[in-house]
């Protein structure tokens, strides 16, 4: 396998595999891909090559990440992609990155990085998430009409994403939960009836049908499950 052709072979499945193989040649493999990432035939290709540096290692792979995340003029799909591949490459030290892309000019990218904070971020962005919160909220119009798929609820509602990492960092302390509760069961109304259900059974005080008080809530469990598919490993687990 010759890698700097294979990245940018136009067949598919060789593109494909030779992802694998640098994802699993360590800082040489990370060279060729980001050698490639500047002469990619397509933006869907340079999304393919970001989503490998997530699992990449070497010298430089973070620093082009955090560049594109921070770069406004590049792709959509690759910026959307570097912030899923940060998050899964940095961990927790991409909680400053995520944090602003919450007030990022392109819509869908506050989406995304509330789903990093989710899984990975530390507290340092529990106000600007609540006031997140707050504003979406305030801005959604009931619809009881409209609802979410129960089984995809993780990749449809930025809200869900939002309140999982409240609830990551409220934890026991009901001081924290306090206002994250208040909101939710003061807008109940503007919830989707899956979103609804998933604080119902996963946080009951929101619920204005269960008594107000302070939950023994599991940091793990609301991680792993945002994290579930989007962060899973795709390349290593390939290439094991």
């Amino acid at each position: 396998m010759n890698l700097e052709i294979d990245l940018l072979s136009a067949d598919e499945d060789v593109f494909e595999a030779a992802l694998v193989a640098a994802v699993k040649s360590g800082a040489t493999g990370e060279r060729k891909l980001l050698d490639a990432l500047s002469s990619a035939r397509d933006e869907e290709r340079a999304a393919g090559i970001v989503s490998a540096l997530g699992e990449a290692e070497g010298p430089d792979g973070v620093a082009v990440l955090r560049g594109i995340v921070a770069q406004p003029a590049d792709p959509l799909e690759v910026r959307t992609t570097a912030i899923v591949a940060l998050t899964k490459r940095q961990g927790v030290e991409a909680s400053d990155v995520l944090l602003g892309c919450l007030i990022d000019w392109d819509d869908l990218m506050p989406g995304y990085a509330l789903l990093g904070l989710a899984s990975v971020g530390d507290d340092r962005a529990w106000p600007e998430v609540l006031q997140w919160l707050r504003q979406t909220l305030d801005s959604r119009e009931p619809n009881p009409q409209h609802d979410f798929a129960d089984r995809t609820l993780v990749a449809q509602s930025d809200i869900v994403a939002a309140v999982a990492y409240l609830a990551r960092h409220a934890a026991g302390s009901w001081e924290k939960q306090q206002p994250v509760v208040q909101l939710l069961r003061s807008r109940w109304n503007r919830l989707r009836g899956a979103e609804q259900r998933w604080l119902t059974v996963n946080w009951s005080a929101c619920d204005p049908a269960h008594p107000d008080s302070c939950t023994d809530l599991d940091p793990a469990w609301f991680a792993d499950w945002i994290s579930e598919p989007l962060f899973e490993a795709l390349y290593l687990e390939d290439a094991e």
